[in-house]
């Protein structure tokens, strides 16, 4: 299981050193954008990942928050977002939004909310190169993700695989040391853990223990 490190959950004061210390394991670093319309909170600009980007090499997946996410994702692609993910809920045409973040040399992203339909998600599939499946609302921190989370993935990616469309599927809201057995079986290729890293004595430790993650025997080939 790959491990994309929420940078929300570092010292905000010392991020630098945050970054350097988990870099060594970490599969990338995500970094959430809210710009208080769609999300209630005010989160990380350009400016902010364009100086994540000269501090790292790792992929940077920049979540979009925002209610012009068209305008934003050019501007995050442009100083360094090597993934960038939206929501529909705020793209007047999810698709052209997909596609236009394809064309401007990043990953188009996209994810699913709580209260989302698998179905619509997997008709994108062509336009989307990754799913960020969300365990919890968008902008709260702290709290255990909804208990349809491991079938929601089970039943995207079997879906997916159904079409021929083969995806990974991340998930990202309450990723907790109780919660990523449940998500690996499931068939999770990667998480967004934040407290469950830095509030770890030995972060690198943590991000170590996500990656021995996979399914379980009585699940492989299931």
């Amino acid at each position: 299981m790959q491990a994309y490190v929420s940078l929300w959950s570092a010292d905000l004061l010392d991020v630098g050193r945050a970054i350097d210390l988990v870099a060594p394991v970490a599969d990338g670093f995500h970094l959430d954008v809210f710009d208080g319309h769609n999300v209630d909170e005010l989160l990380f600009g350009p400016d902010f990942v364009a100086a994540v980007r000269k501090r790292t090499n790792l992929p940077l997946d920049v979540h979009l928050n925002v209610i012009d996410p068209d305008r934003w994702a050019r501007r995050f692609i442009d100083v360094g977002a090597d993934v960038v993910t939206v929501q529909s809920g705020p793209c007047p045409d999810v698709g052209a939004t997909l596609s236009a973040i394809r064309e401007q040399g990043a990953v188009p992203s996209l994810g699913i909310e709580l209260h989302e339909r698998i179905e619509e998600a997997v008709e994108r599939a062509e336009l989307v190169d990754r799913y960020l499946m969300m365990g919890t609302l968008i902008g709260i921190k702290g709290v255990e993700p909804d208990p349809s989370t491991p079938d929601r993935v089970r039943a995207l990616k079997d879906r997916l695989d159904a079409c021929g469309h083969s995806r990974p599927v991340f998930v990202d809201g309450g990723i907790r040391e109780t919660t990523v057995g449940p998500l690996a079986d499931a068939g999770t290729d990667g998480v967004i853990p934040g407290s469950m890293v830095f509030g770890d004595s030995d972060p690198c430790a943590a991000i170590r223990r996500l990656h021995s993650r996979t399914l379980t025997p009585d699940r492989v080939g299931s």
